[in-house]
Parts: structure tokens; C-alpha cells; sequence
């Protein structure tokens, strides 16, 4: 069972806009008269609570329907606040809003235990829609809030379309797309004629099996393809265009084709979005994401030709290499540091390491877990901001001296010289926009835009090290 408070205190905001914890005395003294032996048994789960409240407000009459309807609305009013700071988490920094902005679409509820006019409550709406046999209550809360018109309005207007890209491709016409890439994204004829084989190819396999699905009874989220079904575009595509297409290049163009598609949908609905792609790199896609490395001044070093091809496909890999050997040097620096400190100060910084970049938690939330008072004890345990410095020295020597040498090969003496001139500074540049774009996806948890290399192998490195 969670805080059983929950079902007697409820989360509002005040004319101002600011959010405040209301307890409701009757619903506590009805909770407790109800659940008197469970409320010391902290192992009872929330749906046995809920399924009890459930009936108490559906087959009861009076105020004790009332005060069970109380209960759940007040556990209800957590979710919301939960899934409006989900909202934030994801999308606020990029898309320029805070949970303030959200809070007063789904946090209407006054508290009272009748309504007092026929206005009625959000959470309420979703009480009175709820089925147990279908979903949890939290759940289904969580899916309303994403559903709700006037919070999804305000979030189209800030550039965010609550939809996966696969149920966009799912109930996009192929007769609109035409339009939508020749006068929205101005395509070329060819671009067109292959987003319409590819979009037909998906309806072909996905959308059909999910039809299929519906009319056995099934409904679920449209979730990614797997395998077969990409197998089975490729096929599809390949039976009708002759164009062959291994099936994560199918994903890729499916993936920036839904892009497209949901930029057009935000901006029909008077939305706006980034002016790049907000076509993500995974974080397993390194491929990808190491293409976009060299900035623009390693190309200007060495002219463009098959060898400075080579050698910037080198500096490519060396650059993920220095970053693996950097961030193991730094780190078990550090704990051998912290190790000649009294208590257990080496394995919390492991720990909280991991739980800040791998996990994504907050400090306060990283302090919690570990039994320290403040967050302010992580932050000083972490130094995440000395550990990303001392990383990005060790990067620049390891990437200076390796670059410098294979350039040899590749550069006449007066490119070479060049080179030795600008190498410090472009390389700089590059390992500073890595540590600054970590640097911000820590302080957001933003991970959708932009990947955060930073983290991502430093996390592969603390579970190599737990493995070995």
C-alpha cells in the first residue's frame, strides 16, 4: 500500500494558481472506520483498497457513497498532479511550460463532498468512466489525462502531440500524404512516391493485424512493430516497388515519416514546433548519433575527399573510445578516493551515480533512497560537475595526441600544420557540446530530443563494472 493519506487529502490549487494540499477531515475519519485493521498493515495494495471504496461508492447509498466517492477522489487527485509533472518531466524544458501551466486543467476539484452545481470534477469524469475489469485506476487515470481536449490543446499549442508515432502512421489516409509532404514539408516527387509505398506497406501488415486484433476483442496502445512485421513491410515494399530495405532502415524511414506527419498535425491545430527534426536518436542507435559528432570545423581541416573520409570516420570511433576510457579512469579515481574515507562513502557514490544518470531520479528523490538528509549531501557526494571536467580533460589529451598522429597519414605538411594549429579548439568544442548537452538532460531528465552520450556510456560502464 502507498501513503494512505492519499484517500483523505487532496491535492488543489488555490485562485492563484499554486499548488496546496487540502485534508478532508470526514474522509479521513471514514477511512479509518473502514479500514481500520488495514491501515496498519503497510503490505495491502492499493487495488484491494480501491476495490473496496469501489463498491462502497457504486452499491451504497447516501453519505457513505459519498464519503468512499471522497476517498477516491482524493487518491485520484495524486495521479493527476502525477501525470501533469510526467508532462513536464518529458516535454516541459524543450516546449517551454511548467506542471503550473497544467495543473488547472485537471486539478478542479474543490474538495467538497457534494458538488454544489452541475459542473462536474475531471477526476469525477474519470471515476464515473472507470472499469476495473479494464485497467487499474491509476492507469486509467494517467490515459485520461493524455485524452483530455483542452490540456491537449494547450499542448499542441506548445509544440507537443500526444500520440505514438506508430498510431499516427496507423490513421494517417495514404491520400493525404501527397499533401501534406508537397505543400507542409515541400518534398520532391520521389520522396513522396516513397513514403506512399512505405505507408502502405505499413497499413498492408500493421494496421491490418490490428484490425484483426479489434474484431477478436483485443485493444491495445499502438506500440512499435516487431520484428515479423517489419520483416513483412520490407517484403511488402519489396513485392511492389522491387526496392529491397534491411528492416531497420523500414524503422528508421517509418519513424521520420511519422515526424513529418505529426509536425503537419501540430501545425494545423495551431501548434509549433522545433525548426530540426524532432526525429530522436535511440539510445542504442550510436551509429546515428556518431555521424553527428564532427562539427562542421573538423570538416573544414582536411579537404573533402575519400582519405579525409577515412580519417573522419576514425575520429568517429576514437572519439566514443576516449570517452570509455575517460570516464573509467575519472571514475575509479574517484572511488579510490573515497575509499580512504571513513563509512561506505565509495559504493553510495556508485550508487547514486547510477541512480542520477541511469535512472534518471531527482537528488532529493537519490537521498531518500540512500538515507541522507538533504540533497545537498548528494550533490556534494556526486560532483558531477568536477567529474564531467576531469572527463573532458582526459578525453582531450587521449583525442588530441591519437588525432595528431593519424592525421600524418592523410595530410600534406601545410594541412598538417593547420591541423596542430586548430586541434585543441575544435576538439574542445566537440567534447564541450557533449558535456553542456549532458549537463542539461540531468537537470531537465529530458532524454527524447537529443541523446545524452555523456550518460549513456557511462551507465554502460557501471553494469560492465558490477559484471566484472
Amino acid at each position: 500500500m502507498g501513503d494512505a493519506s492519499r484517500y483523505w487529502t487532496l491535492v488543489r490549487i488555490d485562485a492563484g494558481g499554486n499548488r496546496k494540499i487540502q485534508e478532508i477531515p470526514a474522509a479521513k475519519s471514514f477511512y479509518a472506520q473502514v479500514f481500520d485493521r488495514l491501515a496498519q498493515d503497510d503490505d495491502v495494495p492499493d487495488g484491494d483498497i480501491q476495490r473496496q471504496l469501489l463498491d462502497l461508492y457504486r452499491h451504497s447509498s447516501g453519505e457513505t457513497a459519498l464519503l468512499a466517492e471522497r476517498c477516491l477522489l482524493c487518491f485520484l487527485s495524486w495521479i493527476l498532479e502525477l501525470g501533469c509533472l510526467q508532462l513536464e518531466r518529458n516535454y516541459g524544458f524543450d516546449h517551454n511550460f511548467t506542471r503550473s501551466d497544467l495543473f488547472p486543467y485537471v486539478l478542479d476539484d474543490d474538495g467538497k463532498l457534494s458538488p454544489t452545481t452541475g459542473y462536474k470534477y475531471f477526476s469525477r469524469q474519470i471515476l464515473e468512466s472507470f472499469d476495473s475489469q479494464q485497467s487499474s485506476l491509476t492507469t486509467w487515470a494517467i490515459m485520461k489525462v493524455k485524452q483530455h481536449p483542452e490540456l491537449n490543446k494547450f499542448l499542441w499549442e506548445s509544440g507537443v502531440y500526444l500520440i505514438s508515432e506508430w498510431a499516427i502512421l496507423n490513421d494517417t489516409q495514404p491520400q493525404q500524404l501527397e499533401r501534406i509532404l508537397k505543400e507542409f514539408h515541400f518534398s520532391g516527387e520521389s520522396a513522396i512516391q516513397e513514403a506512399q509505398y512505405l505507408l502502405q506497406s505499413y497499413h498492408a501488415v500493421y494496421r491490418f493485424q490490428r484490425l484483426q486484433q479489434r474484431r477478436k476483442g483485443g485493444r491495445s496502445k499502438c506500440i512499435a512493430p516487431s520484428t515479423q512485421q517489419l520483416q513483412e513491410i520490407a517484403q511488402d515494399i519489396k513485392n511492389n516497388t522491387g526496392q529491397i530495405f534491411e528492416i531497420h532502415i523500414v524503422s528508421q524511414k517509418l519513424q521520420k515519416l511519422a515526424t513529418q506527419l505529426r509536425e503537419y498535425r501540430i501545425h494545423v491545430r495551431g501548434g509549433s514546433f522545433p525548426a530540426k527534426s524532432l526525429d530522436a536518436v535511440e539510445g542504442d542507435n550510436y551509429n546515428a548519433l556518431i555521424e553527428q559528432i564532427p562539427a562542421t570545423e573538423t570538416n573544414n581541416i582536411l579537404e573533402e575527399n575519400d582519405e579525409s573520409a577515412e580519417f573522419l570516420r576514425f575520429y568517429r570511433h576514437l572519439f566514443l573510445i576516449s570517452l570509455q576510457q575517460a570516464l573509467a579512469k575519472v571514475t575509479e579515481s574517484r572511488i579510490r578516493q573515497l575509499s580512504r574515507k571513513k563509512g561506505d562513502k565509495a559504493q553510495m557514490f556508485l550508487t547514486a551515480l547510477e541512480l542520477s544518470q541511469c535512472q534518471k531520479l531527482a537528488m532529493k528523490e537519490i537521498a531518500e533512497f540512500l538515507g541522507l538528509r538533504a540533497q545537498d549531501s548528494v550533490t556534494k557526494l556526486l560532483k558531477l560537475k568536477d567529474l564531467r571536467t576531469d572527463v573532458l580533460q582526459e578525453m582531450l589529451v587521449i583525442l588530441r595526441d591519437s588525432v595528431k598522429e593519424k592525421a600524418k597519414e592523410y595530410a600534406d605538411i601545410q594541412a598538417l600544420k593547420n591541423l596542430d594549429e586548430q586541434l585543441t579548439i575544435v576538439l574542445l568544442g566537440e567534447i564541450t557540446r557533449m558535456i553542456e548537452n549532458s549537463e542539461s538532460q540531468s537537470r531537465t531528465m529530458k532524454d527524447h530530443l537529443k541523446a545524452d552520450m555523456f550518460a549513456e556510456r557511462l551507465c554502460e560502464y557501471l553494469q560492465t563494472r558490477k559484471t566484472n
